[in-house]
Parts: C-alpha cells; structure tokens; sequence
C-alpha cells in the first residue's frame, strides 16, 4: 500500500512539476501530514524531487528552470560577447593546453573557437557540450558536484581534477567587477575552482563584458594582479581602461 501511494505522488509530481502537502492531503484524505511529508523524503532521496516549503518539486521541474536561466543570461548582451570572444580566440594557439570557465561569456568563447587542436580542460557544462561539436579539440570535463545556477561542475572532485592537467591558458569568466579591481563570482564553491586555476597557470585571459563593470557579487576571486589579459567590449569605459593598463594588465 506504502509503495503504491508512493508511486501515485511520484507520478503526480512529475506529471505536474510541483505538488503542495495540502493538494497531496486532498488526493490522499485518509493518510497524515506527517506520513506525506516522509513519503516525499524517500522520493527526494531517491532523486526523483526536491522538497521545498510546503510541498515538493520535480527534479525535471528544476532541470528546466535551471536550464531557461542559464538560456537567460547566455541571451543578455550577446553582441557584446561576441565581440569579446572574436577578440579572445585570436590570443590562443593551436596545439595548447587551455582551460575554459563556465558561464555564458566563456560559452560564446568555445563557439568561436576554431575547429583545431587544441587540449581543453573545462568544469563547464555547456562549454564541453558546445566543443564537442568540433571534431579537433581533446576536451576533458571536470567531474564534481553540479551547479545548477552555472552549469558547471564544483567542490572537491573537481579539484582534484584540475590537480592532474598542466595548463598553459587560461580563459577566465566573472559574474561582477567591482570598484576596487575584483574579480567576483556568486558561489563559493565555483570561487574556488577559479582560485585554482588561476594559481596553476601561466597566462590568465579574462573575458568581461561592460554590463558587469561596478557589480559586486559576494566571492572575489581574483584581482587585477592575477590576470595578464582583460578582454572586453568597444563600450568599455575608457578611463577605467586607463586605469587597468596602468596596473600593468594588456586591455583589448
């Protein structure tokens, strides 16, 4: 009996997306709050939902939403990425070890990136997806925990991933810079994997749109000292431009 109700609020939820413990009370009149709120505990443990306040919400349900949110800001000034990546791709040689950031700007990198060979390391979701449309490029993925907000793989596994390959280049992604010259991000654990990086490298090539300019998010992890190239759009403000080439960092 315990089976078979469990599998009508499996069914119910996914066909859904999202079920309350009151509608769930409703469908099942004679068994308790309680009882419900451990049956959608066993379904959230077997990775079929996630709890949240209230009731419940299909993993599918959160798949697609990551995935439009991602398709959200891969969509927010997308002439300007493409500027930033046409530029990007002309400062890396066929035949290097590169690494690749996550994130949207990143992405539009991987598009252009030529169809040659190069040896490519990325925790980037997306990014390893977009590469292996190209038949040259070795591409490795980092394994780890996922990010749902980034698309890209995080934490220990991932790390210990990074530890293994020599990279020449790195081409970096931010989500903020602020005022003070950092480089921030909006999750600890993805600032960890970009300290990383940037700590094995021989040469860091930041990707950094204008619209991120004055931003601050709560995670630095880099500073201007940290990278050699700041790649970046025609509107960047000139002074602050100024400013960055006066720290010894190549704006282009």
């Amino acid at each position: 009996m315990k089976e078979n109700r469990i599998g009508i609020i499996k069914d119910l939820i996914e066909k859904n997306g999202r079920m309350s413990l009151e509608q769930l009370g409703e469908r099942f009149p004679n068994v308790s709050s309680m009882t419900l709120r451990r049956d959608l505990l066993s379904l959230e443990e077997s990775g079929v939902l996630v709890r949240v306040r209230g009731g419940a919400v299909s993993v599918q349900e959160l798949s697609k939403k990551t995935e439009d949110q991602y398709s959200r800001r891969a969509a927010i000034q997308v002439a300007e990425k493409k500027q930033i990546a046409e530029k990007a791709v002309r400062l890396v040689e066929p035949g290097t070890s590169l690494f690749i950031d996550s994130g949207s700007t990143a992405l539009y990198f991987a598009k252009e990136l030529p169809d040659l060979n190069y040896f490519i390391s990325t925790n980037g979701i997306t990014i390893a997806h977009e590469l292996m449309r190209k038949k040259m490029p070795v591409v490795t993925l980092f394994g780890g925990e996922v990010s749902r907000s980034n698309m890209s793989t995080i934490g220990q596994t991932a790390i210990t991933d990074l530890e293994r390959i020599n990279i020449d280049t790195a081409i970096m992604a931010a989500t903020a810079f602020t005022e003070d010259g950092h480089f921030c991000c909006g999750l600890f654990a993805e600032s960890e994997i970009k300290k990383n990086v940037c700590a094995r490298v021989k040469k860091r090539i930041m990707l950094l749109d204008t619209s991120k300019v004055g931003k601050v998010m709560p995670y630095t992890f880099a500073t201007l000292s940290d990278i050699d190239i700041l790649v970046t759009d025609n509107n960047f403000p000139q002074e602050l431009k100024e400013k960055i080439i006066a720290q010894g960092v190549t704006v282009i």
